[in-house]
């Protein structure tokens, strides 16, 4: 009857040491996925409105970026992605007053984590004729995530 006492008290410290830190592993995984869908989520929202201090907000100071037309060369940090986007605004709100000025949705939203560093890719169907697509490489900062890198690229579709 020890025995089988022992064995039990073994299988149980077992299970213990190895299921318990897999199940915080998997709730600490899911709480950052949750953290950056939120923080995607807010900088979509920031851009579609046009709110410059938000979107800007968004990134990191050394962030870089790759725009899909225009702007062919890499922004490196945070004077030349500012100039840039400043550039994209003025042409999106083009006279405009109010808000939304876009209804950018992502498609397929793939969101992966390593450590500190997340990948989202996603799809924009908001130009016809053509598939957008973007990554935005974030990274957990002491002030939150904070997009490090976004590439921004686009593919002409054929004709039916």
């Amino acid at each position: 009857m020890k025995n089988v006492c022992a064995l039990l008290l073994v299988a149980v410290i077992l299970v213990a040491v190895v299921v318990f830190p897999a199940l915080a592993q998997d709730k600490t995984a899911m709480a950052a996925e949750s953290e950056v869908r939120t923080t995607l989520a807010a900088f979509i929202l920031a851009f579609n409105n046009l709110d410059w201090e938000r979107f800007r907000t968004a990134f990191a100071d050394d962030a870089t970026v790759f725009y899909p037309r225009a702007f062919p060369h890499r922004a490196d940090g945070r004077a030349e992605f500012e100039q840039t986007f400043r550039h994209v605004f003025e042409e999106i709100r083009a006279g405009k007053t109010k808000g939304p000025y876009m209804d950018l949705q992502p498609v397929d939203l793939k969101i992966q984590i390593t450590g500190d560093v997340a990948i989202a890719t996603f799809h924009l169907d908001d130009r016809p004729g053509s598939l957008n697509r973007r990554t935005i490489v974030l990274q957990k900062r002491a002030n939150g995530w904070k997009i490090i890198h976004l590439h921004a690229s686009e593919v002409r579709l054929a004709s039916n």
